[in-house]
């Protein structure tokens, strides 16, 4: 294995830790300007966005508090679990066409 991806897991592994101290998912910290995201949470169960702006406003919280998850919660986090990133790489691809077209 290379020193990159070598170090590329270890970055990774912190990430993950980092957000289920807060409860996150990597997708929840996506920029909400993002266009594709925009398109992608409307199309995902309403029950999906509802967790999503919890998970949020709960890291919020936690974030003001200067405190973190309860470690027997933040180890049931699931913070690699994709739920938009099919939805997002399909309405970019579209995206993506449309502005070669144009």
């Amino acid at each position: 294995m290379s020193l990159v991806k070598s170090m590329a897991r270890i970055y990774q592994g912190w990430v993950h830790k980092s957000l289920a101290q807060y409860g996150l998912r990597y997708e929840d910290i996506i920029m909400a300007e993002n266009p594709d995201l925009q398109r992608a949470l409307q199309y995902i169960p309403e029950e999906e966005v509802q967790n999503r702006q919890r998970r949020i406003s709960r890291a919020i919280d936690l974030s003001f508090k200067h405190e973190y998850l309860p470690k027997e919660i933040e180890a049931l986090q699931e913070p690699g679990k994709v739920y938009l990133e099919p939805l997002m790489a399909e309405f970019k691809a579209i995206r993506e066409e449309k502005e070669l077209l144009k």
